[in-house]
């Protein structure tokens, strides 16, 4: 769509419109959904978003495709670009700006890191629908991961990194500790493969998780 005023008009009003419409009808289930301030809340928060898409042209509005992803990510995983909305667009300005050249078209708002190294250019990430980085190696199978799982994603993510801390640190206290006293390991803990964005102790925790495994199993 060639006028950005009214791609970014249209993109507002139907994020608006499906996020407000998704708590309404997910209101069925859990009753505060419909609440006027949950209703403002989730309904500023998606315009917010909605505003920064339509300017970088991230939804192709004249194809079904940026009408289906605009929908999707409204809807069935909105908790997810609720998620990304205030998270991402808290901390990535600190790191970066948002970029027409890494978002047009690519059904989300990303960040081009403002440094020549460090986070956003060695290590990216990508939360809901907002990203630093572009789309390096795996970060668009974040985003679809998120499409796909929808309102189950963020809990699948945030028990599997409970689980994997608690695990990690128990080996890492106990069996794992015999082992590098013994001289039998050089480390007590689970170590990352070198492929891993995070080194380190947490970077076993970040690469076992499944989604990262799903991830990291794309690349060639």
């Amino acid at each position: 769509m060639g006028n950005p005023f009214v791609r970014t008009l249209l993109t507002a009003v139907v994020a608006v419109a499906l996020a407000t419409g998704a708590c309404l009808a997910a209101s069925v289930l859990w009753p505060a959904l419909r609440e006027p301030w949950v209703l403002i809340v989730v309904g500023g928060i998606a315009l917010l978003l909605a505003i920064m898409a339509g300017i970088l042209g991230s939804y192709e509005l004249t194809t079904a495709r940026g009408w289906l992803l605009l929908v999707l990510d409204h809807t069935w995983s909105l908790p997810n670009t609720l998620f990304g909305a205030v998270v991402g667009n808290i901390i990535y300005p600190f790191f970066g700006n948002p970029s027409t050249s890494l978002s047009a078209g690519k059904e989300w708002v990303s960040y081009k890191a403002r440094g020549a190294s460090g986070f956003g250019v060695t290590v990216l990430q990508t939360l809901g629908t907002v990203n630093i980085g572009g789309a390096g190696n795996h970060e668009r199978v974040h985003l679809l991961q998120a499409r796909i799982l929808g309102p189950i994603f963020l809990p699948l993510v945030g028990i599997s990194y409970v689980i994997l801390t608690l695990f990690q640190c128990v080996w890492s206290l106990t069996i794992g500790l015999i082992l590098r006293l013994a001289k039998v390991r050089d480390t007590a803990w689970f170590r990352a493969p070198a492929t891993s964005a995070v080194p380190g102790f947490w970077g076993w925790i970040y690469f076992a998780t499944p989604m990262e495994l799903w991830a990291y199993g794309t690349e060639p």
